[in-house]
């Protein structure tokens, strides 16, 4: 099944009775699921932008002097 990340609600509905995550997990492990791996990339740098994680300034915060 070829999915991309619009499709997630399928393929939630197939795992929500997965027992061990609560709902917030579910959603998110779907998502990426049924992401494309550019997809999963572009989540995962936002997700790091989002805490001034990316980019040559990050480099700069783990440069030891």
């Amino acid at each position: 099944m070829k999915t991309s990340l619009k499709d997630w609600p399928k393929v939630y509905r197939k795992i929500k009775r997965m027992r061990g995550l609560d709902e917030h997990e579910k959603i998110l492990y779907a998502r990426s699921l049924a992401a494309t791996p550019d997809e999963r990339w572009q989540m995962n740098e936002t997700f790091l932008r989002s805490f001034g994680l990316w980019g040559r300034s990050a480099l700069k915060k783990f440069v030891s002097n």
